[in-house]
Protein backbone atom coordinates (compact mmCIF):
# COMPACT_ATOMS: atom_id res chain seq x y z
CA UNK A 1 0.00 0.00 0.00
CA UNK A 2 1.44 3.30 -0.90
CA UNK A 3 2.21 5.46 2.10
CA UNK A 4 2.61 2.50 4.70
CA UNK A 5 5.97 2.63 6.52
CA UNK A 6 8.65 -0.12 5.45
CA UNK A 7 9.14 -2.76 7.93
CA UNK A 8 12.23 -4.62 7.18
CA UNK A 9 13.59 -7.48 9.80
CA UNK A 10 16.93 -9.06 9.61
CA UNK A 11 17.84 -12.64 11.81
CA UNK A 12 19.86 -12.05 14.58
CA UNK A 13 21.08 -14.84 17.42
CA UNK A 14 18.07 -15.15 19.94
CA UNK A 15 17.45 -12.79 22.75
CA UNK A 16 20.12 -10.33 22.30
CA UNK A 17 21.37 -7.02 21.20
CA UNK A 18 23.37 -7.44 24.62
CA UNK A 19 26.34 -9.77 25.61
CA UNK A 20 28.02 -10.93 28.49
CA UNK A 21 29.12 -8.18 31.05
CA UNK A 22 32.35 -7.19 30.93
CA UNK A 23 35.05 -7.37 33.91
CA UNK A 24 35.03 -4.23 35.95
CA UNK A 25 38.33 -3.21 35.21
CA UNK A 26 37.41 -2.72 31.58
CA UNK A 27 37.87 1.06 30.03
CA UNK A 28 35.13 2.15 27.51
CA UNK A 29 37.43 0.74 24.60
CA UNK A 30 36.73 -2.67 26.03
CA UNK A 31 39.90 -3.77 27.24
CA UNK A 32 41.05 -3.97 30.91
CA UNK A 33 43.87 -2.57 33.06
CA UNK A 34 46.84 -4.23 31.32
CA UNK A 35 45.27 -3.55 27.77
CA UNK A 36 43.79 -7.07 27.12
CA UNK A 37 40.90 -7.79 26.24
CA UNK A 38 38.92 -9.21 29.51
CA UNK A 39 38.02 -12.42 30.31
CA UNK A 40 34.85 -13.84 28.86
CA UNK A 41 32.27 -15.72 31.80
CA UNK A 42 31.77 -18.12 28.43
CA UNK A 43 35.57 -19.22 26.91
CA UNK A 44 34.57 -19.94 23.43
CA UNK A 45 32.62 -17.08 22.80
CA UNK A 46 34.58 -14.66 20.80
CA UNK A 47 35.27 -11.04 22.36
CA UNK A 48 35.41 -8.18 19.59
CA UNK A 49 37.23 -4.62 20.80
CA UNK A 50 35.65 -2.07 19.26
CA UNK A 51 34.61 -2.21 15.25
CA UNK A 52 31.89 -0.06 13.57
CA UNK A 53 28.62 -0.46 12.86
CA UNK A 54 26.97 -4.10 12.17
CA UNK A 55 29.64 -6.00 14.56
CA UNK A 56 28.26 -8.34 17.27
CA UNK A 57 30.59 -7.83 20.05
CA UNK A 58 30.23 -10.87 22.45
CA UNK A 59 27.89 -12.87 20.43
CA UNK A 60 26.03 -15.87 23.04
CA UNK A 61 26.84 -19.42 22.45
CA UNK A 62 24.99 -21.62 20.54
CA UNK A 63 22.52 -23.82 21.97
CA UNK A 64 24.54 -27.84 20.97
CA UNK A 65 21.76 -29.79 22.76
CA UNK A 66 21.60 -31.70 19.22
CA UNK A 67 25.08 -32.28 18.59
CA UNK A 68 26.43 -35.68 18.17
CA UNK A 69 29.95 -35.65 17.57
CA UNK A 70 31.74 -39.23 15.73
CA UNK A 71 28.75 -41.55 16.39
CA UNK A 72 29.17 -40.36 20.39
CA UNK A 73 26.39 -40.25 23.09
CA UNK A 74 25.89 -36.26 23.89
CA UNK A 75 27.89 -35.21 26.29
CA UNK A 76 25.58 -34.97 29.09
CA UNK A 77 25.26 -31.34 30.76
CA UNK A 78 24.17 -31.40 34.17
CA UNK A 79 23.28 -27.57 34.54
CA UNK A 80 20.24 -28.64 31.32
CA UNK A 81 18.75 -30.66 34.82
CA UNK A 82 17.75 -28.06 37.24
CA UNK A 83 14.23 -28.02 37.92
CA UNK A 84 12.05 -25.49 35.98
CA UNK A 85 10.67 -23.49 39.23
CA UNK A 86 14.18 -22.80 40.21
CA UNK A 87 15.51 -21.39 36.96
CA UNK A 88 12.03 -19.33 36.84
CA UNK A 89 13.44 -17.66 40.51
CA UNK A 90 16.29 -17.23 39.16
CA UNK A 91 15.50 -15.44 36.07
CA UNK A 92 13.13 -13.42 38.53
CA UNK A 93 16.17 -11.91 40.38
CA UNK A 94 18.05 -10.78 37.26
CA UNK A 95 17.74 -6.99 36.57
CA UNK A 96 20.26 -6.57 33.41
CA UNK A 97 19.07 -7.52 30.16
CA UNK A 98 22.49 -8.99 29.23
CA UNK A 99 22.28 -11.12 32.41
CA UNK A 100 18.87 -12.74 31.46
CA UNK A 101 20.23 -12.90 27.76
CA UNK A 102 23.55 -15.39 28.82
CA UNK A 103 20.85 -17.46 30.90
CA UNK A 104 18.41 -18.19 28.00
CA UNK A 105 21.68 -18.82 25.97
CA UNK A 106 22.86 -21.26 28.20
CA UNK A 107 20.51 -24.13 26.44
CA UNK A 108 16.76 -25.32 25.31
CA UNK A 109 16.28 -26.46 28.91
CA UNK A 110 16.81 -22.53 30.20
CA UNK A 111 15.31 -20.71 27.75
CA UNK A 112 11.91 -22.52 27.82
CA UNK A 113 12.28 -21.93 32.09
CA UNK A 114 12.88 -18.73 31.69
CA UNK A 115 10.31 -17.80 29.24
CA UNK A 116 7.25 -20.05 30.86
CA UNK A 117 8.06 -18.64 34.13
CA UNK A 118 5.63 -15.91 35.68
CA UNK A 119 7.51 -12.58 33.34
CA UNK A 120 9.96 -10.65 35.76
CA UNK A 121 9.53 -6.76 36.44
CA UNK A 122 11.34 -4.94 33.00
CA UNK A 123 15.33 -5.17 33.15
CA UNK A 124 17.60 -2.00 34.22
CA UNK A 125 17.80 0.44 31.74
CA UNK A 126 20.78 0.83 28.65
CA UNK A 127 22.72 3.98 27.97
CA UNK A 128 22.69 4.23 24.59
CA UNK A 129 25.38 6.98 23.01
CA UNK A 130 24.65 8.74 19.92
CA UNK A 131 27.00 6.39 17.94
CA UNK A 132 25.13 3.20 19.25
CA UNK A 133 27.46 1.95 21.68
CA UNK A 134 26.01 1.34 24.57
CA UNK A 135 26.60 1.06 28.75
CA UNK A 136 24.77 -1.09 30.97
CA UNK A 137 23.31 0.13 34.44
CA UNK A 138 23.89 -2.41 37.19
CA UNK A 139 22.07 -1.97 40.60
CA UNK A 140 24.54 -0.77 42.19
CA UNK A 141 24.06 1.98 40.29
CA UNK A 142 27.83 1.72 38.10
CA UNK A 143 27.77 1.91 34.42
CA UNK A 144 29.84 -1.13 32.21
CA UNK A 145 32.53 -0.27 29.77
CA UNK A 146 30.08 0.18 26.37
CA UNK A 147 29.67 -1.96 23.29
CA UNK A 148 28.49 -1.85 20.25
CA UNK A 149 24.39 -2.28 18.93
CA UNK A 150 24.26 -4.15 16.04
CA UNK A 151 22.37 -2.95 12.96
CA UNK A 152 20.43 -4.28 10.46
CA UNK A 153 22.46 -4.08 7.16
CA UNK A 154 20.53 -1.50 5.63
CA UNK A 155 20.29 1.15 8.25
CA UNK A 156 24.11 0.29 9.32
CA UNK A 157 26.44 2.96 8.46
CA UNK A 158 29.14 5.17 10.11
CA UNK A 159 27.84 7.88 10.61
CA UNK A 160 24.13 7.06 12.00
CA UNK A 161 23.66 8.41 15.05
CA UNK A 162 20.96 8.11 17.86
CA UNK A 163 18.39 10.82 18.61
CA UNK A 164 15.76 9.10 20.81
CA UNK A 165 13.89 5.95 22.28
CA UNK A 166 10.90 4.22 23.34
CA UNK A 167 10.47 1.56 25.42
CA UNK A 168 12.60 -1.15 23.24
CA UNK A 169 12.82 1.25 20.21
CA UNK A 170 15.49 3.54 19.36
CA UNK A 171 15.06 6.53 16.72
CA UNK A 172 18.34 6.72 14.46
CA UNK A 173 19.09 9.19 11.55
CA UNK A 174 21.87 9.45 9.33
CA UNK A 175 22.85 13.05 7.79
CA UNK A 176 23.15 13.64 4.03
CA UNK A 177 26.92 14.76 3.14
CA UNK A 178 27.59 18.59 3.57
CA UNK A 179 26.76 19.88 6.75
CA UNK A 180 24.37 22.61 5.94
CA UNK A 181 21.99 19.46 3.80
CA UNK A 182 20.58 18.16 6.97
CA UNK A 183 19.66 14.66 7.86
CA UNK A 184 19.13 12.59 4.50
CA UNK A 185 17.27 9.23 6.51
CA UNK A 186 15.72 8.32 9.50
CA UNK A 187 14.56 5.03 11.14
CA UNK A 188 13.42 3.32 14.31
CA UNK A 189 14.94 0.30 15.11
CA UNK A 190 14.12 -2.16 17.65
CA UNK A 191 17.76 -3.59 18.84
CA UNK A 192 15.74 -6.83 20.02
CA UNK A 193 13.80 -8.08 17.39
CA UNK A 194 15.77 -6.52 14.66
CA UNK A 195 12.50 -4.80 13.49
CA UNK A 196 12.96 -1.29 11.38
CA UNK A 197 10.45 1.28 10.32
CA UNK A 198 11.60 3.84 7.91
CA UNK A 199 10.42 7.08 8.22
CA UNK A 200 10.11 10.08 5.78
CA UNK A 201 13.27 11.77 4.91
CA UNK A 202 13.99 14.62 7.70
CA UNK A 203 15.13 17.03 4.13
CA UNK A 204 13.53 17.03 1.18
CA UNK A 205 13.19 19.08 -1.96
CA UNK A 206 10.06 18.21 -3.70
CA UNK A 207 7.06 16.24 -3.33
CA UNK A 208 4.74 15.49 -6.05
CA UNK A 209 1.33 16.13 -4.33
CA UNK A 210 0.40 19.71 -3.19
CA UNK A 211 1.17 20.83 0.20
CA UNK A 212 -1.17 21.63 2.58
CA UNK A 213 -0.92 24.52 5.83
CA UNK A 214 -2.64 25.68 8.33
CA UNK A 215 -1.84 29.08 10.44
CA UNK A 216 -2.84 29.08 14.00
CA UNK A 217 -2.60 31.72 16.67
CA UNK A 218 -1.46 30.67 20.28
CA UNK A 219 -3.92 30.98 22.16
CA UNK A 220 -3.25 32.77 25.45
CA UNK A 221 -0.11 33.85 23.67
CA UNK A 222 1.38 35.42 20.43
CA UNK A 223 2.12 34.56 17.22
CA UNK A 224 1.09 32.22 15.33
CA UNK A 225 2.33 28.68 14.30
CA UNK A 226 2.43 27.80 10.46
CA UNK A 227 2.24 23.70 10.11
CA UNK A 228 2.74 22.27 6.29
CA UNK A 229 2.11 18.89 4.94
CA UNK A 230 3.58 17.78 1.93
CA UNK A 231 6.06 20.87 1.83
CA UNK A 232 8.06 21.29 -1.50
CA UNK A 233 11.32 21.95 0.21
CA UNK A 234 12.45 21.11 3.81
CA UNK A 235 15.89 20.70 5.63
CA UNK A 236 15.81 19.09 8.81
CA UNK A 237 18.60 18.13 11.42
CA UNK A 238 17.20 15.76 14.50
CA UNK A 239 18.09 16.28 17.69
CA UNK A 240 16.12 14.49 19.53
CA UNK A 241 12.73 12.13 18.39
CA UNK A 242 10.14 11.08 20.59
CA UNK A 243 7.24 8.81 20.39
CA UNK A 244 3.20 8.64 21.78
CA UNK A 245 3.27 4.54 21.61
CA UNK A 246 5.21 1.96 20.56
CA UNK A 247 5.41 1.65 16.84
CA UNK A 248 4.04 -2.40 17.57
CA UNK A 249 0.36 -0.21 18.41
CA UNK A 250 0.22 0.98 14.58
CA UNK A 251 -1.59 4.12 13.54
CA UNK A 252 -2.17 4.19 17.02
CA UNK A 253 1.76 5.62 17.50
CA UNK A 254 3.14 9.30 16.31
CA UNK A 255 5.83 10.59 16.59
CA UNK A 256 7.45 14.02 17.03
CA UNK A 257 11.25 15.25 16.28
CA UNK A 258 12.57 18.21 17.52
CA UNK A 259 15.24 20.28 14.65
CA UNK A 260 17.72 22.62 14.49
CA UNK A 261 19.77 23.73 11.85
CA UNK A 262 21.38 26.96 11.34
CA UNK A 263 19.75 28.49 14.06
CA UNK A 264 16.48 27.70 13.15
CA UNK A 265 13.98 25.56 15.00
CA UNK A 266 11.25 23.42 13.82
CA UNK A 267 9.27 20.51 14.78
CA UNK A 268 8.22 17.41 12.89
CA UNK A 269 5.17 15.08 12.98
CA UNK A 270 4.89 11.90 11.54
CA UNK A 271 2.25 8.62 11.98
CA UNK A 272 1.89 5.47 9.96
CA UNK A 273 0.87 6.03 6.22
CA UNK A 274 2.21 9.46 5.72
CA UNK A 275 5.38 10.07 3.04
CA UNK A 276 6.06 13.31 4.52
CA UNK A 277 6.49 15.14 7.51
CA UNK A 278 4.26 17.50 9.04
CA UNK A 279 6.45 20.76 9.67
CA UNK A 280 5.70 23.16 12.12
CA UNK A 281 7.35 26.65 12.56
CA UNK A 282 7.04 29.82 14.29
CA UNK A 283 5.45 31.16 17.42
CA UNK A 284 6.66 28.95 19.87
CA UNK A 285 9.13 26.82 17.74
CA UNK A 286 11.67 27.77 19.44
CA UNK A 287 15.06 25.67 21.44
CA UNK A 288 13.39 23.52 23.58
CA UNK A 289 14.22 22.34 27.10
CA UNK A 290 12.17 19.49 26.59
CA UNK A 291 9.11 17.70 24.74
CA UNK A 292 6.94 14.64 25.99
CA UNK A 293 3.79 13.26 25.03
CA UNK A 294 1.08 13.50 27.89
CA UNK A 295 -2.32 12.49 28.05
CA UNK A 296 -2.72 12.66 24.15
CA UNK A 297 -1.13 15.51 23.71
CA UNK A 298 2.20 17.05 23.15
CA UNK A 299 3.99 19.63 26.17
CA UNK A 300 6.99 21.54 24.32
CA UNK A 301 9.32 23.86 27.14
CA UNK A 302 10.61 26.85 25.85
CA UNK A 303 14.76 26.92 26.79
CA UNK A 304 14.33 31.11 25.50
CA UNK A 305 11.22 31.56 27.61
CA UNK A 306 10.22 29.08 29.93
CA UNK A 307 7.06 29.10 28.59
CA UNK A 308 5.05 25.84 28.65
CA UNK A 309 3.08 25.28 25.55
CA UNK A 310 0.26 22.56 24.83
CA UNK A 311 -0.22 21.26 21.27
CA UNK A 312 -3.24 19.62 19.98
CA UNK A 313 -2.86 16.69 17.10
CA UNK A 314 -5.99 15.74 15.17
CA UNK A 315 -6.73 14.06 11.62
CA UNK A 316 -6.27 16.20 8.90
CA UNK A 317 -9.16 16.96 6.96
CA UNK A 318 -8.38 15.73 3.72
CA UNK A 319 -6.83 12.85 5.54
CA UNK A 320 -3.09 13.52 4.28
CA UNK A 321 -2.13 12.61 7.83
CA UNK A 322 -2.04 14.02 11.11
CA UNK A 323 -1.93 18.26 11.83
CA UNK A 324 -1.69 20.52 14.50
CA UNK A 325 -5.09 21.98 15.72
CA UNK A 326 -4.59 23.92 18.75
CA UNK A 327 -1.26 25.44 20.42
CA UNK A 328 -2.00 26.78 23.74
CA UNK A 329 0.43 28.88 26.02
CA UNK A 330 0.20 27.78 29.49
CA UNK A 331 0.52 30.73 32.29
CA UNK A 332 3.03 29.72 34.87
CA UNK A 333 5.12 31.49 36.82
CA UNK A 334 8.05 28.34 36.95
CA UNK A 335 9.42 27.84 40.58
CA UNK A 336 12.56 29.70 41.03
CA UNK A 337 15.47 29.68 43.86
CA UNK A 338 17.48 32.82 45.32
CA UNK A 339 21.28 33.07 43.78
CA UNK A 340 20.63 30.42 40.93
CA UNK A 341 21.08 32.71 37.93
CA UNK A 342 20.23 29.71 35.45
CA UNK A 343 17.98 26.39 34.78
CA UNK A 344 17.52 23.33 33.22
CA UNK A 345 14.20 21.54 33.18
CA UNK A 346 12.80 18.34 32.10
CA UNK A 347 8.98 16.95 31.79
CA UNK A 348 8.65 13.61 32.89
CA UNK A 349 5.04 11.68 33.48
CA UNK A 350 5.17 9.85 36.56
CA UNK A 351 2.72 7.66 37.94
CA UNK A 352 -0.29 9.49 35.68
CA UNK A 353 1.11 13.00 36.90
CA UNK A 354 3.03 14.99 34.98
CA UNK A 355 6.17 16.18 36.83
CA UNK A 356 8.67 19.09 35.90
CA UNK A 357 12.33 18.18 37.39
CA UNK A 358 14.35 21.55 37.96
CA UNK A 359 18.23 22.24 38.44
CA UNK A 360 19.30 25.66 39.54
CA UNK A 361 22.79 26.69 39.00
CA UNK A 362 24.36 29.19 41.00
CA UNK A 363 27.97 29.75 40.32
CA UNK A 364 28.83 27.40 36.89
CA UNK A 365 27.90 24.85 34.40
CA UNK A 366 28.96 21.99 36.38
CA UNK A 367 26.65 20.04 39.06
CA UNK A 368 29.22 20.93 41.87
CA UNK A 369 27.50 24.33 41.53
CA UNK A 370 24.06 23.20 41.56
CA UNK A 371 22.21 24.85 44.52
CA UNK A 372 19.18 23.14 44.26
CA UNK A 373 17.10 20.00 42.82
CA UNK A 374 13.58 20.33 42.51
CA UNK A 375 10.58 18.40 41.57
CA UNK A 376 7.56 19.34 41.13
CA UNK A 377 4.02 17.92 40.10
CA UNK A 378 2.02 20.35 37.40
CA UNK A 379 -1.38 21.12 37.87
CA UNK A 380 -2.99 21.22 34.64
CA UNK A 381 -6.16 22.28 35.61
CA UNK A 382 -5.40 25.26 37.12
CA UNK A 383 -4.75 28.64 35.47
CA UNK A 384 -1.72 29.58 36.48
CA UNK A 385 -0.29 26.38 36.35
CA UNK A 386 0.29 24.87 39.90
CA UNK A 387 3.92 23.41 40.90
CA UNK A 388 3.66 21.21 44.25
CA UNK A 389 7.04 20.11 45.43
CA UNK A 390 7.55 16.85 46.21
CA UNK A 391 10.29 15.20 48.00
CA UNK A 392 9.62 11.29 47.54
CA UNK A 393 9.00 9.08 44.94
CA UNK A 394 7.51 6.09 46.43
CA UNK A 395 10.24 4.27 45.83
CA UNK A 396 10.63 4.76 42.15
CA UNK A 397 13.33 6.68 40.70
CA UNK A 398 14.11 8.67 37.54
CA UNK A 399 16.56 8.56 34.42
CA UNK A 400 16.98 11.61 32.64
CA UNK A 401 19.03 12.43 29.57
CA UNK A 402 18.53 14.75 26.76
CA UNK A 403 17.06 12.51 24.72
CA UNK A 404 14.64 10.90 26.70
CA UNK A 405 13.49 10.66 30.34
CA UNK A 406 11.27 7.74 32.21
CA UNK A 407 10.31 6.95 35.75
CA UNK A 408 11.22 3.48 36.80
CA UNK A 409 10.29 1.11 39.89
CA UNK A 410 13.36 0.49 41.17
CA UNK A 411 11.51 -1.13 43.67
CA UNK A 412 10.91 -4.31 42.21
CA UNK A 413 14.58 -5.29 42.71
CA UNK A 414 17.09 -5.69 45.40
CA UNK A 415 19.66 -3.64 45.64
CA UNK A 416 17.70 -0.77 43.75
CA UNK A 417 17.82 2.47 45.30
CA UNK A 418 14.52 4.08 45.07
CA UNK A 419 13.79 7.87 45.92
CA UNK A 420 17.00 8.31 43.03
CA UNK A 421 16.76 10.39 40.60
CA UNK A 422 20.06 9.75 37.87
CA UNK A 423 20.79 12.47 35.49
CA UNK A 424 23.23 12.42 32.24
CA UNK A 425 22.36 15.81 32.55
CA UNK A 426 22.99 18.49 29.30
CA UNK A 427 21.43 20.85 27.01
CA UNK A 428 19.59 19.51 24.14
CA UNK A 429 21.01 22.48 21.97
CA UNK A 430 24.29 22.70 22.80
CA UNK A 431 26.13 26.07 22.45
CA UNK A 432 29.25 25.99 20.49
CA UNK A 433 32.51 25.25 22.77
CA UNK A 434 29.71 25.20 25.65
CA UNK A 435 29.60 22.66 28.70
CA UNK A 436 29.27 19.41 27.78
CA UNK A 437 27.23 16.63 30.01
CA UNK A 438 27.21 16.46 33.58
CA UNK A 439 26.47 12.56 35.19
CA UNK A 440 25.01 12.70 38.73
CA UNK A 441 22.86 11.44 41.08
CA UNK A 442 20.42 12.95 43.46
CA UNK A 443 18.52 11.49 46.42
CA UNK A 444 15.29 12.88 47.43
CA UNK A 445 15.50 11.36 50.34
CA UNK A 446 18.61 13.71 51.79
CA UNK A 447 18.70 16.08 49.10
CA UNK A 448 21.89 14.58 48.17
CA UNK A 449 24.58 15.20 45.27
CA UNK A 450 27.06 12.01 43.94
CA UNK A 451 28.55 11.47 40.91
CA UNK A 452 27.25 8.96 38.77
CA UNK A 453 28.72 6.86 36.11
CA UNK A 454 31.97 8.73 36.35
CA UNK A 455 33.62 5.25 34.33
CA UNK A 456 31.61 6.41 31.01
CA UNK A 457 34.92 8.27 28.77
CA UNK A 458 33.76 11.92 27.38
CA UNK A 459 35.01 11.00 23.69
CA UNK A 460 31.36 8.45 23.76
CA UNK A 461 29.62 12.09 24.07
CA UNK A 462 30.95 13.54 20.42
CA UNK A 463 30.23 12.80 17.06
CA UNK A 464 33.09 11.91 14.50
CA UNK A 465 32.66 15.47 13.08
CA UNK A 466 33.33 17.07 17.05
CA UNK A 467 29.87 17.78 17.36
CA UNK A 468 28.63 17.13 21.08
CA UNK A 469 26.05 14.24 20.96
CA UNK A 470 23.63 13.42 23.44
CA UNK A 471 22.68 10.30 25.06
CA UNK A 472 19.98 8.65 25.49
CA UNK A 473 17.94 6.23 27.65
CA UNK A 474 16.30 2.28 26.73
CA UNK A 475 14.09 1.07 28.43
CA UNK A 476 13.86 -2.96 27.35
CA UNK A 477 10.50 -4.36 27.97
CA UNK A 478 12.13 -7.71 29.06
Amino acid sequence: MEGAPVVTQTPMPQDTPTSPRRAPTATASGTGASGQSPPSPFPHIPVVAGGRAGKVLDEMPPDTSSLVVAGLEPQRRPWADVPPDILGIVAGRLPCVEDRARMRSVCAAWRAAARLHRPPPPPLPLLVHADFTFSSFSPDGVTTGTRRIPLPEDVAADDVRCVGSFEGWLAGVRPNQGRYFGDGECFLMNPFSRDVLHLPPPSASSHFVDAHSRSLPIVGGSGVVECTINAPQYVMSFCKVILSSSPDSGSNCIVAAFSVHRNGAKLALWRPGMTSWCVCLGGCISKFSDITFYQGKLYVLSQLTTNLFVVEITDDDDDSGLMVSRVDRCLAELPEVKDSYKQRWNLVEWHGKLLLIARYLGGGESWNNICKVGVYVVDLSMEPLRFTEINTLDGDCIFISPCSSKSFHASEYDGVEGNVIYFIDGYLCHAKNGPLFDKFMYNLRDGTLAPFAADIAEHNFWAPDGKPMSPTWLFPSE
